[in-house]
């Protein structure tokens, strides 16, 4: 692995986390909700057959919802990391709702399991560092030959940046939105040795944000997000899909460890 890494580096720390998750006030029960990356992950994550197994660690995986996913949509034994103290829960959360795995509680900068995995997933966790090729090197050591990588991360720039600048332009503080860029991940990756399989934008249109202050000024930029909301839904109702860099929501970056020829069937 890279060494020198610091998360120390990042803009968000501890208290940072545990004040974003206590306003979105999670509860274990939204472990099994319906995620719009599904149908973009099975693309390239076929399920494992009876009998084989896959194992699968996602990277800053609180509160779970995706191991859940990959455990029971796509047959993987699943592994999670995360620094927040109440991932401590999460094992525990994911057993009560049927899914058996191991969760560490721990920095990803300091985390040494000593093996490799077959998918290695993050999202929206490598937005957070500007030392973000030393944090792409972390993913890949942790990455079996044949392996696949997903990263995902939102895109605030363009056209989404101005409007969570509407919206609460406190939103995007955490972040570096120079590292929103698919083109940059995928130069990078392929720089590595690693064959691109998809890096660039996902969904049409789309906006999520908590919404701050009181008052006309908190009126007005709710009244704004539910016109924004049902302009989403407009689009989702015309089956009309058009990833681009100013209005989708999400950025998605896959790749394939050089190894054995990757395809969905090789899983089966």
């Amino acid at each position: 692995m890279t060494q020198g890494v610091n998360r120390k580096m990042s803009r968000t720390d501890l208290s940072f986390w545990q004040a974003a998750w206590k306003q979105f006030s999670f509860h274990p029960g939204r472990l099994t909700a319906p995620s719009t990356f599904d149908p973009f992950l099975t693309k390239y994550l076929a399920r494992v057959n009876e009998g084989q197994t896959r194992d699968l660690l996602d990277i800053g995986c609180f509160p779970g919802r995706f191991l859940h996913f990959f455990a029971k949509n796509l047959g993987y034994r699943v592994f999670g990391i995360d620094f927040l103290p109440e991932t401590a829960h999460v094992q525990r959360w994911l057993k009560e709702s049927g899914v058996e795995a191991k969760v560490t509680v721990a920095d990803f900068f300091h985390f040494t399991p000593g093996r490799g995995y077959d998918v290695v997933t993050s999202f929206g966790f490598v937005e957070h560092f500007p030392n973000w090729q030393e944090v792409l090197d972390r993913h890949i050591a942790l990455l079996n030959p044949g392996g696949t990588l997903i990263i995902g991360m939102p895109n605030y720039r363009y056209g989404q940046y101005w409007l969570h600048f509407l919206l609460n332009p406190s939103f995007m503080e955490g972040h570096f939105i120079e590292v929103m860029d698919p083109k940059k991940w995928a130069a990078a990756a392929e720089a590595r040795g690693l064959e691109v399989l998809y890096a660039g934008y996902h969904g049409t249109f789309g906006i999520w944000s908590r919404l701050p202050g009181q008052g006309w000024l908190h009126l007005a930029r709710k009244i704004l997000l539910r016109l924004l909301d049902y302009v989403a839904r407009a689009i989702d109702c015309l089956k009309f899909d058009y990833p681009n860099r100013f209005f989708s929501s999400y950025i998605f970056i896959v790749a394939r460890h050089p190894g054995l020829k990757w395809s969905a069937q090789t899983l089966g």
